[in-house]
């Protein structure tokens, strides 16, 4: 009787064992996940700031365009000059809503990115073992994607900000001219 209380002990042992180690993969492979997700984000990213850049010049080339404007007769060719310049802030107001609509996007993406490892980490809190070195390098990857998420959100809020700043100077200009 004593070697079957052994073995089912140790069958008890194994299948704890067999359990926390699925749930362990499962950590990982959510994990990396969340750091794929992160890295899609940060390329995102970059296309974002290329575009705000290309809006810059645009911005800074109708402002060419204006001074240009200014110092010319109030002719016809300023008229149809303000018609072009007009036509030119109706495609960058598309833009700019297009980016916005995509910064709402990438927000929604980092907030569920951060949700996801906020219960990722409680979730390892509650159901790991404190001193694991794969629970350790778990926690460290997540405080790495929480600072990555957290440096995203406050370039994107200071990039809407230059948006903004951007297309009000704009639409003052033509307002004026």
């Amino acid at each position: 009787m004593s070697e079957s209380k052994k073995n089912d002990v140790l069958e008890a042992a194994r299948s704890r064992l067999e359990s926390a180690m699925s749930h362990l993969a499962q950590e990982v492979a959510t994990a990396r996940a969340a750091k794929i997700t992160a890295e899609k984000l940060r390329a995102e990213k970059a296309t974002l700031e290329s575009r705000v850049t290309s809006l810059e010049q645009e911005n800074l080339k109708l402002h060419e365009q204006i001074a240009t404007l200014s110092l010319q007769d109030n002719g016809a060719d300023a008229d149809a000059a303000l018609a072009t310049m007009q036509q030119e802030k109706g495609a960058i107001e598309q833009n700019y809503a297009l980016l916005k609509r995509q910064y709402a996007t990438l927000q929604d993406e980092m907030e569920a990115l951060e949700d996801r490892l906020a219960a990722q980490a409680a979730a390892t809190a509650e159901g790991g073992d404190a001193g694991s070195g794969t629970d350790a390098a778990l926690a460290a990857e997540n405080a790495e994607l929480k600072r990555a998420v957290m440096a995203l959100k406050a370039e994107r809020d200071g990039i809407r900000d230059e948006l903004d700043g951007a297309i009000g100077q704009l639409e003052t200009i033509v307002g004026d001219a």
